[in-house]
């Protein structure tokens, strides 16, 4: 009998499955051997390396200390610098692109400008160059004249009569001190004047808006809050205002005097100049007569800073220094005190633990500008700080502004030297008198002058 197909122990297989291999559980079908892989085909889109990219750098200088440069790279990308040297922006620009960089801020007394700043990315860019000059002045006049008076009013329409300081607060309004009118007048940013507190009648009445009195004011400072600080020097007294126009007395009695005390059981003798209140809210004063350095704490409470009572010329410490009719004071951010020290014709520094030392003048009255006791002041009165710690002179005796740099470099910002109320920029500019400058959040300066008030921004 013949074997069926497909039956145990047949030996025929099933057709076409003769040469197929055993199926193993689990196994998997085998694969061709792995081609090696070649090289990319470019033409294929997303296998291209992606393109170069490069930086885009190059050198700062002239840039004045702690002040902040801003640049730009095509419009974007800004860089902020704070010193001199090598610069790259942080965003790589890829290659074959175009590269512009120009600048975005300039620091307010600086105008700065790029060379060699644009162009197409092929390579590393390091060949860009920034430099920053020290901008000019102008000088305009903001309100007043060279004629004496009283008249509120817009600009030039606005009479004052001998005004000794000013003040400017957060909102950019001008505080001055209108000492022949016995006043505090007032002068928004367009230049309308209008009078803050005092009759205009000689007098130590405290009171609300013309209901006060003041005897000669010739010194202001402000604080955070806008709380007007007034020397007012004819009475002996410190007096306070409020941004609401509320006169108080804060120190001081109409009896001259060199007593340390609280509130009206100190005294005082001439009292007068840009006064200066620190970041706890202690304001210094000048006593000018007494030949001191006043601190008055919020509370009213008086004591002597610095100086003996005897006009000098002596560093030291407390009332060991010596000052010489001391007119105008300010306060760095570090809580040291800068004396505009008339009568020694040198502006002094005072550390907040009274140490006294020279700061900038040779005490020869001048008008030489130079480094530390190589520069010369003549008579100076008012005096200021910027942001960046650049102090602000105001000089009577060769009528001009000064600048002092943190290293004690002094200049002159504006005007000739010789009396006159001349606009213009630089040293083309004139002052009579320049009593007081102050500055603004801005950094414009503001200047008390014969019977105006001046303003000085910089040339762009």
């Amino acid at each position: 009998m013949a074997a069926t197909a497909g039956a145990p122990g047949s030996t025929t297989s099933p057709a076409g499955a003769a040469d197929d291999p055993p199926s193993l559980p689990g196994a998997s079908p085998p694969t061709d051997p792995a081609v090696p892989a070649g090289p990319t085909d470019p033409s294929v889109p997303g296998d291209a390396a992606p393109p170069p990219s490069y930086t885009i750098g190059g050198t700062l200088t002239g840039l004045a200390a702690n002040t902040r440069l801003v640049l730009l790279d095509n419009g974007g990308d800004a860089l902020t610098l704070t010193a001199n040297g090598t610069f790259g922006f942080a965003a790589p620009v890829a290659f074959n692109t175009a590269y512009a960089v120009t600048v975005g801020t300039s620091p307010w007394w600086q105008n700065c400008s790029v060379s060699n700043g644009s162009g197409t990315a092929t390579a590393d860019v390091s060949g860009v160059q920034v430099s920053c000059l020290d901008a000019q002045a102008q000088v305009s006049t903001l309100a007043g004249s060279n004629v004496s008076g009283f008249a509120d009013g817009p600009g030039a329409t606005a009479l004052f009569n001998s005004p000794e300081a000013v003040r400017v607060d957060a909102s950019g309004n001008v505080y001055v001190a209108d000492t022949a009118n016995h006043m505090i007048r007032k002068l928004t940013p367009d230049g309308m004047v209008t009078t803050f507190v005092g009759s205009g009648t000689a007098g130590s009445a405290d009171g609300i808006g013309a209901a006060a009195q003041f005897n000669e004011p010739d010194g202001l400072g402000i604080d955070t809050e806008g709380n007007l600080y007034i020397a007012d020097s004819g009475n002996n007294e410190i007096r306070k205002a409020t941004p609401t126009g509320v006169v108080t007395t804060l120190a001081g009695s109409t009896t001259a005097g060199s007593a340390d005390g609280i509130g009206a059981a100190a005294q005082f003798n001439n009292p007068g100049g840009s006064m200066a209140v620190d970041a706890s809210g202690n304001l210094y004063v000048a006593d000018i007569n007494n030949h001191k350095i006043r601190k008055i704490t919020p509370d009213g409470v008086v004591t002597t800073l610095a100086g003996s009572g005897t006009a000098g010329r002596l560093d030291g410490t407390g009332v060991a220094a010596q000052f010489r009719l001391p007119y105008g004071v300010a306060v760095d951010a570090s809580g040291n005190v800068f004396v505009a020290d008339y009568g020694n014709n040198l502006v002094r520094k005072i550390t907040p633990d009274g140490v006294v030392t020279t700061f900038a003048g040779s005490g020869t009255a001048g008008s030489a500008d130079g480094a530390g006791a190589s520069a010369q002041f003549n008579g100076p009165s008012g005096i200021a700080f910027d942001a960046s710690g650049n102090v602000y002179v105001s000089q009577l005796g060769n009528p001009a502004i000064r600048k002092i740099t943190p290293a004690g470099v002094v200049t002159t910002l504006a005007g000739s030297g010789t009396a006159g109320l001349a606009d213009g920029i630089g040293t083309a500019a004139q002052f009579d008198t320049p009593w007081d400058v102050q500055l603004d959040a801005s950094g414009n300066l503001y200047v008390a002058s014969d019977h105006a008030i001046r303003k000085i921004t910089p040339v762009r």
